[in-house]
């Protein structure tokens, strides 16, 4: 059994495709105790006398609820195999196509896994550019515009079968609307130019149109693919509108628009995609930018983190410190605060999160993306080693999570290695060495606009109640006190 990370989840989440179902609760554990004790149906009987007298009702009645539990589990298996259930926290790294394709460099990410606190893989299966990162595909439109042209692994399925004999829990990372090839072999599914023709952004690059439902279809279909192959996540990525100027994005036209917003769009594809895939039992989440928790609107992308949070199993915000710009949280050079940064972007989504939550939302967890990696591009460079990335892994939990992944887009960790624990759980070689996690008292007015109303809400609130008390509880004078004499 892997160990826990030292900072539980405020609260816990249930997978929407899983609520109510007997499959949902995967326990393993009791198919086992099962097969090396009496059968339930066995202890049902038992339970009788032997003139067929109910002895104890209320221990027949568990003891069938754990045979249905039992026989779901068996149902389970037989439709999935060895797929691996959730764990509790999970702690992942980003695994690019070519990494998956190469058995080599696959064998020393698994080595890791088994020797660290890493109990997870993100696993790339539909690039950006369109391409399907493995080597067979029954998808007609993908066969169409040649998105199996350029398999990065041509053993992907062996390498879920040998991730789920070493308990690693594997994750479908499918690139959604960012989809160039797609774009260029079905024009009819790009977003339009206001002027005519497709549209491009500022790279010169067509996206596919977030509103078309057969642009969704695709992209679920690739999911299935991965499921029926045994990944055990869904992670939808680039479900999202392109992040342009305010010039480019005048010029965007959508046909299939109907009136409705980006974000409910962005948000009705991921409701739409856990309808699609429900009979997979698997949990659907989706990546967003890091701003995404802190602001209160959609970042122009369509992604707003309450319609969101309600639709996704776990929301995985992006929060590298690199990419935030200067001032942000206060601070100058955000790359050069990674814990400070972190703590911040965690608090807002955890507190925001919370907040739906007590009011009777059903929500999904905070699982963020940080940096593996040097920002090389910034000047002056910070070089990231094992003590930035332990520090963020800190702050995750230090805001109230308990997962987290981390990316490197080569995914090349090495450097890294030192700020991993132990798979037992033990400190890591950089905190055996002395390090600790930095002081930090979160400055509650740089929170997100939404919590800052809140609290002023709450504040307003407690005043009000303190000065109505204190004037309901102001003694009558007595006689005595009128007349000017003594009590």
């Amino acid at each position: 059994m892997r160990s826990l990370p030292p900072a539980p989840l405020r609260r816990s989440t249930h997978f929407r495709s899983l609520r109510g179902n007997p499959l949902a609760i995967l326990v393993l554990a009791l198919t086992a105790a099962l097969g090396a004790c009496e059968s339930p149906d066995a202890r049902v009987e038992s339970a009788y006398a032997s003139d067929g007298e109910q002895v104890d009702s209320a221990e027949i009645a568990r003891l069938k609820a754990e045979q249905a539990r039992a026989d779901s589990v068996a149902e389970w298996k037989a439709r999935f195999g060895n797929r691996i259930p959730k764990p509790d926290s999970i702690r992942g790294l980003y695994v690019n196509g070519w990494a998956a394709g190469s058995r080599s460099r696959m064998a020393e990410l698994i080595r890791v896994a088994k020797e660290t606190e890493i109990n997870a893989f993100v696993i790339d299966i539909k690039e950006s550019d369109t391409y399907l990162v493995y080597d067979s595909t029954g998808i007609a439109l993908a066969l169409e515009i040649g998105a199996d042209q350029r398999p990065g692994s041509r053993w992907l399925p062996e390498l879920i079968r040998t991730l789920q004999e070493e308990g690693i829990y594997p994750i479908a990372r499918i690139v959604v609307f960012k989809d160039r090839v797609l774009a260029e072999k079905r024009p009819d599914l790009a977003i339009r130019h206001t002027g005519g023709g497709v549209w491009k952004d500022q790279k010169g690059k067509p996206w596919v149109d977030p509103y078309s439902r057969t642009v969704w279809d695709y992209n679920i279909d690739i999911a299935r693919e991965a499921l029926d192959m045994g990944f055990s996540e869904i992670q939808w990525d680039y479900v999202r509108f392109p992040d342009v100027t305010a010039t480019l994005q005048r010029t965007m036209a959508f046909a299939d628009a109907g009136g409705k917003s980006r974000q409910d769009n962005i948000r009705d594809f991921i409701a739409y995609s856990q309808e699609q895939l429900a009979e997979y039992q698997v949990p659907i989440t989706a990546d967003v930018f890091g701003l995404v928790t802190h602001l209160e609107g959609d970042v122009g992308i369509g992604q707003q983190w309450e319609k969101l949070i309600q639709v996704s199993d776990a929301l995985l915000p992006m929060v590298y410190p690199s990419h935030y710009y200067a001032g942000s949280y206060g601070f100058g050079r955000p790359v050069s605060n990674p814990y400070e940064i972190v703590r911040m972007a965690i608090t807002d989504a955890v507190e925001r999160t919370e907040h739906l939550a007590s009011q009777g939302a059903t929500v999904g967890e905070v699982v963020p993306w940080l940096e593996a990696m040097t920002a090389s591009w910034l000047r002056p460079t910070v070089e990231y080693g094992p003590s930035h990335l332990r520090g963020q892994i800190q702050a995750t939990y230090d805001a109230g999570a308990k997962s987290w992944v981390l990316w490197n887009p080569g995914s090349r960790y090495q450097v890294f290695y030192p700020a991993f624990r132990d798979a037992d759980g033990s400190p890591s070689q950089l905190e055996r060495n002395g390090w600790t996690a930095p002081r930090y008292e979160v400055p509650r007015a740089r929170l997100s606009a939404a919590i800052r109303k809140r609290d002023a809400a709450e504040r307003a609130a407690r005043i009000a109640a303190d000065s109505a008390f204190r004037a309901n509880s102001v003694p009558a004078p007595t006689v005595a006190t009128q007349a000017g004499g003594i009590e």
